[in-house]
Order: structure tokens, then sequence, then C-alpha cells
């Protein structure tokens, strides 16, 4: 018998093969062997008798079964430990087949929100939703939460005939124009590289044609402008081929456009027209360009011209990067896109803080780097104190020139982008005794650009050296909410009097923002899960400002969350967030609705942005 089997096993379920058909000169098949042994100490049944039919109800070797026969069915004369189970009755949702709205460049793994992201979520919400989203979110946190939502590969419901106009929308091209406006050109590039041709129309060829400009493809642009700009009648494919046709150095085809866009009364664009005539090698001037498009820069890279410097403040945010690492742009100029692309999350802190250390100084100019910075503010004089700071190797010293920095950057609103900057620079410090007056600068930059790890230890100083340190344990008090906004259980615990001891030291330092302020902070603690009693913050007689009843449409559009949120649609949770926290700075949202979108997001397993959200929040609102 093999190792195992049951006792009872027979032996042609041992391994032995059994005969169903009978052999020549056989008349049937030869019944089964019955050699297994009886199941020891059982009672064995007594062998039939010679030439009598053995009983249906026998098993090989001869021991009986009760009588199982229902209706003639042989399978329920098996023994009970040889008859399988009935399944379980099995439910499931019928997920829609794959179109090119669902195609997205992230799953689960690389940041995606899920495929089954909108379930339960019809298509004509969906389109409303992406429709309703902001063109920037007004925080870092919101901003990568609206990215991963566009960029998610998830099933969306089709879109089937006899229904409403809305229903009916290309959401895919709602998705990657959100992309645009929001200047995430390296994701829009991936996203529309995964789009079958001729899948998506006009709008998405148009997104396609002005993301290869920006990422740098001059050529690959002008190539499918011309193999699909004559489908369409839009004025800008009329200039794309004008532009495409004076960077090839085709003057009379130039000449032809020019007079076509004349006859389709194109608006008028001057800036334009010069760079056409700059690309063909013509001397021009441009001194203004307060709206830059990709065709304008494109023309101007042709043609090496300088960028005006007017062209930063109008330049839409995905024009930023482009402009920031552009040879042809002056310094000054690219210097300012860097930092404003930085501030709105659209360039990355390293392309700043190269520029940084490509700033032209004098010995003098690094010697006197504070002193110039705090009588005239201004981006070359940040990028000199900046690399005053990269090359000083005194950790003392360096410490006192990136708190002044941080100083300086909170008096000229700069906050936000001058901590990314220095993240880096910050981390080469350790914690050491003699630097427990720069703890609280530290932790309080690295949280403010969601370092966790980094920011510990400098916690960890603060309240190692706080019994004997009074303003250790001052500085100890005001990170603590911070680092139970961002989760840092390792550190700290939750403690009752830890909050009340904070609470006390904000209404001695501040007595008239106090209450205000203290309902803001518990605001936020309640979100992450804290145990603050929602009373605790909105129930403050003083704290109108921050804990007023939201409008009504902020109303509607929270309800909408708490909703969508209890019922587990992640995608529809996620957009209502974003709708929900608009474009405005995080200081000027009521404290109800932060606290409403963190739970939320929280409910549906985005804890993580739940959390980033509300420290980001707190270093807003100046803890």
């Amino acid at each position: 018998m093999a190792a195992g089997a049951p006792a009872w096993e027979p032996a042609w379920a041992q391994g032995q093969p059994l005969r169903l058909f009978p052999l020549p000169g056989e008349t049937s098949p030869p019944s089964p062997p019955s050699s297994s042994p009886a199941t020891p100490g059982a009672p064995r049944a007594p062998e039939p008798a010679p030439g009598a039919l053995p009983s249906p109800n026998a098993l090989p070797g001869g021991a009986a079964l009760p009588d199982r026969t229902i209706q003639g069915d042989p399978l329920l004369r098996l023994p009970p430990g040889m008859r399988a189970p009935l399944p379980a009755a099995v439910s499931a949702n019928e997920l829609a087949a794959p179109t090119v709205d669902s195609v997205g460049t992230l799953d689960p793994a690389r940041g995606g929100l899920g495929y089954a992201m909108w379930n339960g979520t019809t298509r004509g919400r969906i389109v409303r939703l992406l429709d309703g989203l902001p063109t920037l979110p007004g925080s870092h946190a919101m901003r990568n939460l609206q990215r991963r939502l566009l960029l998610s590969s998830a099933s969306v419901p089709p879109s089937t005939a006899g229904v409403a106009e809305a229903e009916r929308a290309p959401i895919l091209t709602r998705r990657a124009d959100r992309l645009m406006r929001m200047g995430a050109i390296g994701g829009l590039s991936e996203l529309l590289r995964l789009v079958p041709r001729n899948a998506g129309g006009e709008a998405l060829d148009r997104l396609q044609v002005e993301t290869l400009i920006l990422s740098g493809d001059t050529n690959a642009a002008c190539t499918l402008a011309g193999d699909v700009g004559g489908d369409y009648s839009e004025i800008f494919w009329r200039k794309a081929q004008v532009a495409c046709d004076a960077l090839a150095q085709e003057s009379s085809r130039v000449d032809f456009g020019m007079t076509l866009l004349r006859e389709l009364n194109a608006p008028e664009d001057q800036p334009f027209n010069r760079l056409v005539e700059a690309a063909l090698g013509n001397n021009v001037v441009l001194d203004s360009l307060p709206q830059p498009t990709p065709l304008h820069l494109a023309l101007l890279r042709a043609a090496n011209m300088p960028l005006p410097a007017d062209a930063v403040a109008g330049a839409a945010p995905g024009l930023l990067n482009a402009i920031a690492i552009a040879d042809y742009a002056p310094y000054e100029t690219r210097l300012a896109a860097a930092e404003r692309g930085v501030a709105l999350g659209v360039a990355a802190p390293g392309v700043l803080s190269e520029l940084y250390n490509q700033a032209p100084a004098t010995p003098a100019e690094l010697a006197n780097a504070v002193r110039d910075l705090e009588v005239k503010p201004s981006p070359k004089a940040r990028a000199v104190l900046y690399r005053r700071i990269s090359v000083e190797s005194d950790p003392v010293k360096k410490a006192e020139l990136i708190a002044t920095a941080l100083r300086f950057a909170a008096r000229d609103d700069v906050y936000d982008h001058a901590v990314r900057v220095l993240d880096d620079v910050i981390e080469q410090l350790q914690p050491t005794a003699d630097l427990t007056w720069f703890a609280p600068e530290a932790a309080r930059a690295l949280y403010a650009v969601g370092d966790v790890e980094g920011a510990r230890p400098w916690l960890v100083a603060l309240r190692d050296r706080g019994p004997v340190n009074p303003d250790a344990r001052n500085a100890w008090l005001r990170l603590w909410p911070l680092a139970r906004l961002a989760g840092d259980h390792q550190a700290t615990i939750w403690e009752q009097s830890a909050l009340a001891a904070w609470s006390a030291l904000i209404t001695a330092e501040a007595p008239q923002e106090a209450e205000r302020r203290i309902a803001v902070m518990h605001a936020l603690l309640n979100a992450v899960g804290e145990p603050v009693e929602p009373t605790d913050f909105l129930l403050l007689p003083s704290a109108a400002a921050a804990a007023a009843p939201a409008p009504a449409s902020a109303s509607s559009v929270t309800f909408g969350l708490e909703s969508a949120a209890a019922a587990e649609r992640t995608g529809e949770t996620a957009a209502l967030a974003l709708i929900a926290t608009g474009e405005q700075p995080l200081d000027g949202l009521d404290a109800t609705v932060l606290n409403r979108t963190i739970r939320a997001l929280r409910q549906v397993g985005l804890d993580k942005e739940g959390r980033r959200l509300a420290l980001e929040a707190a270093i807003a609102h100046g803890f």
C-alpha cells in the first residue's frame, strides 16, 4: 500500500491499472482485484459463496457498505470518504473587456490605485469627476495623488449606445489633458506611448506632438504632425506644419503656410511669426513672450535665441521643466523656471540644485551670501547661498547657514521648494550634541518633505536631552504632533499629557492665535486616527476661522466623499478628495474639509497619502 493511503483503498486505486474493456476472448472485463488487506481491527466480511454475484454494496475484499442507493445513483454507493462535497455557490463580477480608456502606466506595484478602482462608479460619473479635478492641486501630496489617479491602469464601464453624451465621452482623452495641464509631462509621455495609433483622435494626437516637443524630440513631433495634421482642421495643425517647415529650412512651404494662416483668419501671434523668421535664419528681436507654447520653444531652440524673461511667469506648468533645462535660455530665466517648477511639483529638486551650483559668484559674493540674501532676496541670491552651504565643510557652520537659508525662505514665501533642495544637504549632518540647537529646524524641514526616517534621529536627540534642557524639551513638544501625524510610532507614543503640554506651549507663545491653531492640529490628529474627539476642534469658540461650517459646495463634495469611502470606491474617493481640496494652499482650507478628506483617504487604504496631506497641512499652518 502506498504510504498515507486510506486503509480501505483498493489495490486498483494504489497504482495498479484498471481494465475497462475485455481482452480478446473475454466477454466482460474482470472485476477489480481484491487483494487489499482489511483494516486492522475491523471485522472482515464473509467471502461470497462460489459462483455467487458480489453485492452491489460491497467493497473489494468483501466489506459490506450500507445501502446508499437513491434512485439508482451509483455515485451515492461510494463510502463517505470517497464522495467529493458539492461545490459552494460562486458569485463573480463580470469585468468589462479592456478598452483604450483602461490603458495606464501604473499598476499597484508601481503606485497605481488598482485595476478595480472605478468599481461601483458609473461611466458618466467618472467623466464628471475627471472634469472637476483641479488643474494643479494645492499640495505636493495631492498633486502626486492626482498624477497616480490619472496614470493608473483601471477598468472603466464601456460606452454604450443610447446613453447620455457624457457617458460616451472618451475618458483617456480627459486623463491625458489633465496630465498636460498639471505639467506631468514624463507620465503623459509614457501613457501616450501605450495608445494604439489612430485610437485617440485629434486631442490625443495634439498632446502627443506637444509632449514630444517638450521632451526634446522635435523630429518625432514633426513626423507625427505631418502624418496626421492633414486630417484635422484646427489652426494648431497649420501652425505646427509651418513651424516644422521652418525647422527644415523649407522657406517656400513656410510662405505658403503663412498665407494659409492669414486666409483662415488665425489669431494673431506675433512671437510665432518672428520666431519662424528667426528659425529661417533672419535677424529678428523678441523681447517679450508672455504666453509661451511648445511650438514657441521649438522655434526658439532652433534659432538659438534667448528666452524672454517674462516667459516664466506666464508659462503653463508643463513648460517650466523644459525652460529650466533649456541651454538657449539665460541662466536667470532657467533659475526662475526651476524654482517655480519645484514649488509646483513639476520639476525635480535635482534640476534646481544643479542650477544653484552653477551660480556665477566671486569669492567676495560667496562670503557675503547671507547679507546679500537678507538685503535683496532673489533666485540668484538664494543660489549663491546654496553654493556657500555646499562648499562649507564645518558641520556647525553648515548648519548655521542652512538654518539661515530656511528662515529667509519662510520670510520670502519660498519655504516649500527650499526644503526640497536642502533636503540632501541636511541629511549629510548628524544630530550631535553641538547641533542640538539645529534639531528643530532639521526635523521640521525633513517632515515637510515627508522624510520621516531622516527626521527621527533629530527628534530623538531632542527627546533625550529634554529632561536636562528646557529648550530641547519645548522643541520636542512642538515637533511631537508632527511625528504623530507622520505615523512615527518608533520615536513617540500617544500621550494625552504631551498634547496638553503642547497646547499650553502654543497658548503661551501666541494667545490670540492659540485656539484656532489648536483646533487645526486637533482636526488633523483626529483625521489620522489619534484619540482626539471631534468636539475638541469643532466647538472651540474662537476657532471659527479654522472650523466654521464649510460652504454648501464643499459640504456636498465632502458628503459624497464620505459616501464613496464607505463603499470603498477608491477612484471616486481619490477624485472627490482632490476636488474637495482644490487648488488653494492648505492653510486656506477649512479644517473640517481637511479632516474629512484625510479620513476618507485612509478609509480606502490610502493611509500614506492621508498622512502626507496632514503633514503638509500642519507645516503650511506654521507648526
